[in-house]
């Protein structure tokens, strides 16, 4: 009961915050444009502006509502619940202005197309502080459901990992449990490369109702990759002797790739082959790289001999780097950076992992903070080897040691930025970490590729 209030209780809380910022999105959308002084200028009193303001909003939170973009959901950080929000504004936006033109009312389309924009900024930039608010807050984390999970094996790592990645869950795992003596006080890390937080293999199913009392646990999450069918089944029917909530977790980590999508038959789960993005979705992204591409070049253009000049001040060598990478079906392309490193670095030595990597330059080191190293890739995604959205072109002797599941990444177009770029893991090399290239192959759409886009440029400006 206590949980379910505090989800209805963040639920409404969501709703009311959104309402409020759209309309202060609308009207500053209103501001700007008197303050441009663009167009032919129409005036609106207040009262007009206020409820023009109030009724736009309240029909874009409905139309969030409705997209379930307050659902409680898992996703790699946080991106299906930014996609729905992208999506629902959009549709918002768009019964809004059928309503005006179909209703003959007066509206600049300055203001309209302002409005939209600065709402998607405002609304994302919210869910990203809300999403770490969720995760680190001490008074939120205290209101999580506290769980251990049964089974220190690669599903319940993995269950432990995407849990950490879904604060809105308000799941919070605080141990595993292990029959198997190899694995007592084993840590398992959050991201999988023993950088971050970790959480211990606490006890054995022995311990078990000392440690429901002791760490105050709702749930038990068992995986049921360490058991037999018939061992599985004896483990949950003991289980269910404790006042705990029990949790099955399925071993399909060996069957899901990114060819595999999970659907549901009545009770029954039904694994089916992934189906490939249609042919409209490829053309309108191709179209969405050409159109934001040509943009970003003209910023490129505009700012490449000020760059251009402090490179070359800084260190003898070129302004540009370039490397031979695979992208899509293993084609081989020249992908081309800013220079950051000294000119006598090999191009396919392993990348630097710090800032502090001898191999940097001074300027190098800003280039990456701010990620205008990467803007040259433009122009790879006009010529089309590139997308501004999709997994990272790896080096070919890299690529020569992919396995089957990481040779997927190459069914797509490599991107400038993606899921991997936002995570935690970024330092570390994808192909170790396939899940978030699986992530964005299995969700590809235009929405999803809007909202990397979006947290790409938070990122950016807050320095990697």
């Amino acid at each position: 009961m206590k949980h379910m209030i505090i989800r209805y209780t963040i639920y409404i809380f969501y709703m009311f915050t959104d309402y409020l910022v759209i309309n202060a999105m609308i009207i500053s959308a209103y501001l700007l444009y008197r303050l441009l002084s663009i167009g032919k200028e129409i005036v609106y009193s207040t009262p007009e502006l206020l409820i023009a303001s109030m009724v736009s909003s309240g029909l874009i939170v409905l139309t969030l509502v409705l997209g379930r973009a307050y659902d409680d959901e898992s996703s790699f950080l946080n991106m299906k619940e930014i996609e729905r929000v992208v999506k629902g504004v959009t549709v918002g936006f768009l019964i809004v202005g059928m309503i005006l033109v179909l209703g003959r009312l007066l509206i600049s389309r300055y203001v309209f197309v302002f409005s939209y924009a600065l709402t998607i900024i405002a609304l994302t930039g919210m869910k990203m502080i809300f999403f770490h608010m969720l995760s680190t807050d001490p008074w939120l984390t205290k209101i999580q459901k506290r769980i251990l999970i049964y089974g220190a094996d690669p599903i319940g790592e993995n269950l432990y990992r995407a849990l950490v990645n879904s604060p809105r869950l308000r799941i919070k795992p605080v141990g595993f449990i292990d029959d198997h003596p190899e694995r007592m006080a084993k840590k398992i890390y959050e991201n999988g490369f023993h950088t971050q937080k970790a959480i211990r293999v606490v006890g054995s199913f022995s311990d078990i109702p000392q440690l429901i009392q002791s760490m105050n646990i709702s749930a038990i999450y068992v995986s049921a990759h360490s058991f037999s069918s018939k061992k599985l089944k004896q483990v949950i029917t003991r289980l269910h002797q404790y006042p705990v909530q029990v949790i099955l977790v399925p071993d399909y980590q060996g069957l899901v790739s990114a060819n595999v999508h999970i659907s549901r038959i009545d009770d029954i789960p039904v694994l089916t082959n992934f189906i490939r993005p249609s042919k409209g979705y490829i053309w309108g992204k191709r179209c969405m790289d050409l159109c934001l591409g040509g943009l970003i070049a003209v910023l490129f253009i505009l700012i490449l001999p000020v760059i251009g000049l402090i490179i070359k001040l800084d260190s003898q060598g070129p302004v540009f780097f370039r490397q031979i990478r695979s992208g899509k079906d293993n084609h081989r392309f020249y992908m081309y950076k800013f220079r950051t490193m000294v000119s006598t670095a090999n191009p396919y030595e392993t990348k630097p992992e710090t800032s502090d990597d001898q191999r940097i330059t001074r300027v190098g080191q800003w280039l990456r903070k701010t990620s205008l190293d990467e803007l040259p890739q433009i122009i790879n995604v006009i010529i089309g080897n590139m997308s501004l959205v999709g997994p990272r072109p790896e080096m070919p002797f890299i690529v020569d040691s992919y396995n089957d599941e990481q040779m997927e990444r190459l069914k797509i177009r490599p991107g400038i930025t993606g899921l991997w770029q936002l995570a935690g893991d970024r330092n570390k090399p994808i192909h170790e970490h396939m899940a978030y290239d699986q992530y964005y192959i299995q969700n590809m759409s235009f929405f999803l590729d809007i909202a990397i886009l979006i947290n790409t440029l938070f990122y950016a400006c807050k320095g990697r």
